[in-house]
């Protein structure tokens, strides 16, 4: 039976790496303090409509993201004085089911690549000694354009020499990644880890771990 991929391709943030403490659940206890109670789910579509999922940082965008949680107007200043504190402390590690599975697709004879809209990528995965992992590390940075515009899948598939269709693409963003990779021509994965887009979303593919994605990758590549 023939493959019907070849490449594996990956998101970074909240795909392989998190950063701790998690910038949905400190806005989440922040906001607390302003007594606005909400839900994770509900603190990821406030920071989609600040911009979180655009290449423009979101505390840059016309919606802020005080107003998107829906703090009062009156406490915004001291949200972002709170928020913002997380800076001071906050640490990226890998998720821990990372190596296993780039092991993984290695064994499959699967090509890898990060096309991020993290401008800092290639630091980051240098500093955490993966960057060796990866044939091709892309950032808005790379073509001077970012996700969701299916300008930068396609060119990064060009760097591998593969056309679309014969890759794989694993993000949690639905807005850039699914969207992005799917008018590209790959076949989009969306990682839910943390459990924020169970049904807002048309993803044909979805997996909250890693783990799960190697179980999916075996269904798909000789589908």
């Amino acid at each position: 039976m023939s493959r019907r991929f070849d490449a594996v391709l990956f998101d970074w943030d909240d795909t392989l790496c998190g950063a701790e403490p998690h910038r949905f659940a400190y806005a989440q206890l922040v906001a607390t303090r302003f007594g606005v109670e909400l839900t994770m789910s509900e603190v990821y579509r406030a920071f989609v409509r600040a911009g979180d999922s655009s290449t423009i940082p979101w505390h840059m965008q016309p919606v802020s993201l005080p107003g998107a949680l829906g703090i009062p107007e009156a406490d915004h200043s001291a949200f972002m004085e709170q928020f913002l504190e997380r800076d001071l402390i906050k640490r990226f590690t890998l998720f821990d089911d990372v190596l296993t599975i780039i092991e993984g697709l290695g064994e499959r004879d699967l090509r890898t690549g990060i096309l991020s809209n993290n401008d800092d990528v290639a630091r980051l995965m240098t500093e955490l000694d993966i960057h060796h992992h990866f044939e091709v590390i892309v950032s808005p940075k790379t073509f001077g354009v970012g996700k969701p515009e299916p300008e930068i899948f396609l060119r990064t598939m060009e760097l591998l020499d593969l056309p679309p269709e014969r890759a794989i693409y694993v993000g949690d963003s639905y807005d850039n990644d699914v969207i992005g990779a799917r008018a590209a021509g790959m076949t989009p994965v969306l990682i839910d880890r943390f459990l924020i887009n169970l049904d807002s979303h048309d993803a044909e593919h979805r997996v909250e771990t890693l783990h799960d994605l190697a179980e999916l990758l075996d269904r798909l590549i000789h589908s």
